[in-house]
């Protein structure tokens, strides 16, 4: 059985060679991946100032966080006097019951003046009917002018009474007005009562570590004075300077914003983390800029404050 030739171009052949060629030049011109390496400190991302609201004498002190430095939520680390606030505490609520029973009593007053307006309008009511009847009856000269003019006195008498009882029941609501604005005015002295009291108390903002706690009972205090520093375990960053010619660089290794990075501790351990801020002025003797490092929570409760890292820029996928 004859055999197929197969014939094969040269210019085919050159052309598949030159295709195959081309990844490998691409790759030959991709500029090679240069990791830079920085000395930086830890620091917190963000440190609370603790200060007393108002001014007094230490009767707690939290013993807890003070052998711990730790605080939770809410938690009171500091108590102030509070005998002072005790008493205008329980003043101004004494206020709100003796204001509440006004308001009753002038509530009593209005359903009284608006039960004698209501006998006043049914009185006028009959008075009137009484009134026409008998002008119709003095018309036709059945009655007197004396009898007459009797009548009109009492519709005269009803008219007034109805008009009087109206007065005072005006002058009722508006007695009962005044008595809910001093009733809304002593709670407001209660709401500030409650406010100053609460001040006497020294609660943490939020869970984390404490700086510089160590107050005294028996010390006193003004309003302002700082207590101490908290600041979230898991909210750490990194301090570096970076030199201008890395932030320029134009291979990948240049740093950027959210360029990743390692952050080797002296013991080994490492923390993964991004730069999260670069500075926008250069140290004008050695070229540096400052610049920060967000480490990722889930390791950074390890790390001590101004504890010296080391910092290594990774390729950034992006």
């Amino acid at each position: 059985m004859p055999m197929a030739r197969v014939f094969t171009s040269p210019c085919l052949v050159a052309c598949t060679l030159a295709a195959a060629a081309l990844p490998a030049l691409a790759q030959d011109d991709a500029p090679a991946f240069e990791p830079f390496v920085f000395a930086g400190t830890v620091v917190a991302r963000e440190i609370t100032g603790l200060s007393y609201e108002t001014g007094g004498c230490i009767v707690a002190v939290s013993d807890p966080a003070r052998r711990t430095g730790v605080a939770e939520t809410g938690q009171v680390l500091v108590e102030l006097d509070a005998q002072a606030a005790d008493l205008a505490l329980e003043t101004a609520k004494a206020r709100i019951a003796d204001l509440q029973a006004a308001v009753a009593e002038k509530q009593l007053a209005i359903d009284a003046a608006e039960a004698s307006v209501e006998r006043r309008a049914q009185e006028l009511a009959f008075v009137g009917k009484e009134f026409a009847r008998n002008e119709q009856m003095f018309r036709r000269g059945l009655i007197n002018e004396s009898t007459m003019e009797g009548v009109e006195s009492r519709k005269m008498n009803a008219d007034f009474a109805a008009d009087q009882a109206k007065e005072t029941l005006a002058s009722a609501v508006s007695a009962k007005t005044r008595a809910e604005i001093a009733l809304r005015i002593g709670e407001l002295e209660l709401q500030s009562q409650q406010v100053d009291h609460e001040a006497l108390q020294l609660r943490a903002p939020y869970s984390g570590v404490l700086l510089g706690f160590e107050p005294n009972v028996g010390d006193c205090v003004n309003a302002g004075a700082s207590v101490a520093q908290i600041y979230a375990p898991e909210k750490k960053a990194v301090e570096v300077f970076v030199r201008v010619d890395q932030l320029v660089a134009q291979q990948s290794s240049g740093v950027t914003i959210g360029a990743p990075v390692r952050i080797a501790r002296i013991n080994g351990q490492s923390c993964g983390g991004s730069f999260t801020w670069i500075g926008t002025e250069a140290d004008l003797e050695h070229q540096y800029v400052k610049s920060s490092i967000e480490v990722d929570e889930a390791c950074a409760p390890a790390l001590y404050l101004n504890e010296a890292v080391e910092v290594e820029t990774l390729p950034n996928p992006a």
